[in-house]
């Protein structure tokens, strides 16, 4: 389990998206397997993304990470289909990328409760000991 800030989590979500884009890419590059190579690397980058995603899903909720890593991925892979693959994408299409995108925005910044200051106090004391307990077992000392 990684002990990192809220941004640097975010930081790990982005870099999983970004891999999984390529995947995804290379998956289509690939010609339905037709060009391994291609294929066998769109499997590797897919699961080091799953790999990254799952790293952070104790610092960032699930509904909010998974939201924002399916919305974003959905606009990349869109916009890689439309300009690298030239496939095309009516206008309701353009209207749904576009809603989805606003959706996953409102999510990032309004879509979880506002953390209660008790509890958050309490979360960084217990954050805090399992930070120091670890240091402990590590160096030896008890």
């Amino acid at each position: 389990m990684l002990n990192v800030s809220k941004r640097t989590a975010y930081m790990i979500l982005a870099i999983s998206i970004v891999v999984e884009v390529i995947g995804d890419a290379m998956l289509t590059a690939s010609h339905g397997y037709d060009h391994a190579l291609l294929g066998i690397a769109a499997i590797i980058a897919i699961v080091f993304s799953f790999f990254l995603f799952s790293k952070i899903l104790h610092i960032i909720d699930l509904p909010i990470a998974y939201a924002t890593w399916c919305v974003v991925g959905t606009l990349a892979c869109t916009l890689l289909g439309v300009f690298f693959f030239h496939q095309h994408l009516s206008p309701i299409g353009w209207i749904s990328i576009i809603i989805l995108a606003a959706a996953t925005f409102t999510m990032n910044m309004w879509g979880t409760p506002a953390e209660d200051p008790e509890n958050a106090e309490t979360e960084s004391r217990e954050t805090a000991e399992n930070t120091n307990d670890a240091n402990r077992e590590e160096n030896g000392s008890c």
